[in-house]
C-alpha cells in the first residue's frame, strides 16, 4: 500500500536524522512544523469557500454604519459630521433615504423631542424677518407683481424636467452637494441671504399670504457649512448628555438635523417659515392658520413642503412642517397634486 503524505515526510526526516546524526535534533524541531504547515494548507484548501463568506462578511461589517461610525468617533470625535457620514453611509437609490434605527431608548427620546422645541435652532440669536422687513429692500424692485399667473405656461402634457435644471437639485443624505453646484447669493434683508433666483417667488409667497391676514415669519434661508456643522455636533453633545451613547446621539441627529454637506440651506434654497405669532420650530405649527395655508398654496409659488408628515421612511427626516424647499412652480404644482416628495418626483420623471 502507498504511503500517505504525512508518512513520507516523517519517514524522510527520519531516514536523514539516522544518517546525519548531527541534524537528529534539528530533524526534531523541523518535522512538526512541516507537518503543521502541511495541514493547515489543507485545512484551507477544503474550506476555502467557508473562509471567502466569513471574509466578505467581516468586510461588510467592517464598513457598516454602526462600525466604521464607532471607530471614526473615537479617532476624531466631533471635528467634521459630513467626513463622519461619508464613512458610514454607501449611495443607494433615490428613494431610500431611511437612516439606521436606534434603540427604543433612543426612539422615546426623538418623540419627546419633536414636542417640546425646535429641531434645526435651539439658540435665540436666530434672526427672523416678516414681510416688511423684506419689502424694506426689495419692494421697489417688484412693483406690479402681485398680480400672477400661478398655472404653468405649458399644459400637464407637455411638461418635461431636466436632472441639470437647478431648481431640482436632489439634496440629500445619499445625494451631497455636487461639488459643480453653482449658485449666487442675493441679500433679502440684512444679514440674511438665499439663492437670489428664488427671492421674486418668495415675496409673492408672503404677500399672498397677507392679502388673506396672515403673517410669515422667514428664518435661516442661507446657513453655511460651518453653522450646519455646528449646529449638528451641538445636538449629538445634547443627547448624549440625555444619556444616548455617541452612535445613538449621531443617529437620532441625523433624523432631525441634516448631515452638514447635504443640507438644502447650505445651497439657499430651502428656508424655514412659521409666523410672528408663532416662532418655534415644532410641529405645533401644522395646526396654525399660517402652516395650513403654506402647506396648501406654497406650491402655487414654486415652494414645497420638504419634509412631509407619513415620508420619513422616504426623505429620512421626521416631519416638519415649517421647512420648505423651492423646486419651482411646474414641479411643485405636480408634486402636491400627487402627493409626492422630492426623492419620490426623482423616481418617476427624472
Amino acid at each position: 500500500m502507498d504511503k500517505t503524505y504525512r508518512e513520507n515526510i516523517i519517514s524522510y526526516f527520519t531516514g536523514v536524522a539516522k544518517k546525519h546524526k548531527a541534524l537528529k535534533y534539528p530533524c526534531i524541531v523541523i518535522l512538526p512544523i512541516v507537518l503543521l504547515f502541511y495541514y493547515l494548507c489543507r485545512h484551507f484548501v477544503t474550506n476555502g469557500k467557508r473562509y471567502a463568506s466569513m471574509a466578505f462578511v467581516a468586510i461588510f461589517f467592517m464598513s457598516s454604519c454602526s462600525f466604521s461610525f464607532a471607530v471614526f468617533a473615537e479617532r476624531t470625535g466631533f471635528t467634521s459630521a459630513q467626513e463622519t457620514y461619508s464613512a458610514i453611509v454607501e449611495t443607494s437609490d433615490i428613494s431610500l433615504a431611511a437612516v439606521d434605527p436606534v434603540t427604543p431608548e433612543s426612539e422615546a427620546l426623538l418623540n419627546l423631542e419633536g414636542e417640546t422645541f425646535a429641531t434645526e435652532h435651539d439658540d435665540e440669536e436666530v434672526e427672523i424677518y416678516t414681510l416688511d422687513d423684506l419689502l424694506e429692500n426689495h419692494d421697489h424692485d417688484h412693483e406690479g407683481t402681485d398680480d400672477m399667473e400661478i398655472e404653468p405656461a405649458v399644459s400637464r402634457e407637455e411638461l418635461t424636467f431636466d436632472s441639470s435644471d437647478w431648481r431640482l437639485v436632489l439634496i440629500n443624505k445619499q445625494h451631497p452637494i455636487p461639488e459643480d453646484y453653482d449658485f449666487t447669493l442675493a441679500t433679502i434683508t440684512s444679514g440674511m441671504r438665499c439663492d437670489e433666483r428664488v427671492i421674486e417667488d418668495l415675496l409673492l409667497m408672503t404677500k399672498a399670504a397677507q392679502k388673506d391676514g396672515l403673517h410669515l415669519a422667514i428664518r435661516s434661508p442661507y446657513r453655511t457649512s460651518d453653522r450646519q456643522e455646528s449646529n449638528f455636533n451641538d445636538r449629538i453633545k445634547h443627547y448624549m448628555k440625555q444619556g444616548l451613547s455617541y452612535i445613538d446621539a449621531y443617529k437620532v441627529t441625523s433624523q432631525v438635523i441634516t448631515i452638514p454637506g447635504c443640507s438644502e440651506h447650505e445651497v439657499g434654497l430651502a428656508l424655514d417659515i412659521t409666523s410672528d405669532t408663532y416662532l418655534p420650530l415644532l410641529q405645533g405649527f401644522a395646526e396654525t392658520a399660517e402652516g395650513m395655508w403654506l402647506e396648501e398654496h406654497s406650491c402655487e409659488y414654486g415652494f414645497i413642503l420638504r419634509y412631509p408628515s407619513g415620508k420619513e421612511y422616504i426623505t429620512g427626516i421626521e416631519y416638519e412642517p415649517w421647512h420648505f424647499r423651492y423646486v419651482g412652480r411646474e414641479a411643485a404644482m405636480i408634486m402636491k397634486e400627487e402627493n409626492l416628495c422630492l426623492e419620490e418626483f426623482w423616481d418617476k420623471y427624472l
